[in-house]
């Protein structure tokens, strides 16, 4: 808390000495002790130091605490790159509907995302970064989408709403890139992890075959025979 912070950082006697600095006042005090060699005189000036002291002292309180909390103002946060914008109160409850939706539905693809390269151990998952920068780069791909319009909530829903036939044919995609994958390490390994590997598969591909129907077993010949030309 900032009244924590100014009570630690900014003491009373850095406060007087910060007093001493600025105040013209003081100053003229402060040069006047100096100079005067009788102590009656001394002793009055320092009684008018003390009471100027005492009348500052809250406003530079106050000023400490206000100083302190100066890294948690909306504008500091922004310049040092904690948040992304400064919503003003009036327009919040609509900025915030928005991005929640918007937030809401670029979790799910998300999540769809990191999921589909869940097929093994060969495949490393995609962080969360790692997805959202995916969904980024399929966004600026359309035709018409920029980059700035990245940050506009009401945009990222509408395409997502327009394209989601495409979107899932992404998913789709990328799942078969990632067992693709995942296969083509377990096929390369080499020594025994390479042999019990391929071996599984193969028996994995029999099972499959033999639970088929005589249409979906052509189909597999048939793409087998096309990936391995």
């Amino acid at each position: 808390e900032a009244n924590g912070a100014a009570s630690v950082k900014y003491r009373k006697k850095d406060l007087l000495v910060t007093m001493h600095r600025l105040d013209h006042e003081l100053i003229t005090l402060d040069k006047r002790l100096g100079q005067e060699t009788e102590e009656g005189a001394k002793t009055s000036i320092k009684n008018q130091i003390s009471t100027r002291e005492n009348a500052l002292l809250p406003v530079y309180e106050q000023i400490a605490v206000q100083f302190c909390e100066l890294h948690d103002t909306p504008g500091r946060m922004k310049a040092v790159g904690v948040v992304e914008r400064v919503v003003e109160w009036s327009e919040s409850r609509a900025y915030f509907y928005w991005r929640l939706r918007r937030k809401l539905a670029e979790f799910d693809l998300r999540k769809k995302i990191v999921e589909a390269a869940e097929v093994g151990r060969g495949v490393k998952a995609p962080t969360v970064l790692e997805a959202s920068a995916l969904i980024k780069e399929w966004f600026i791909e359309t035709p018409g989408m920029t980059d700035d319009q990245w940050s506009d909530d009401k945009v990222i829903l509408a395409w997502m709403g327009q394209h989601h036939s495409a979107l899932e044919e992404k998913i789709m995609s990328y799942t078969k890139s990632c067992v693709a994958e995942e296969v083509a390490q377990v096929l390369t390994a080499g020594g025994t992890t390479g042999r019990v590997g391929t071996s599984g598969i193969v028996e994995g591909l029999g099972r499959a075959f033999a639970s088929m129907g005589p249409e979906e077993k052509s189909k597999l010949k048939k793409a087998i025979l096309e990936a391995l030309q």
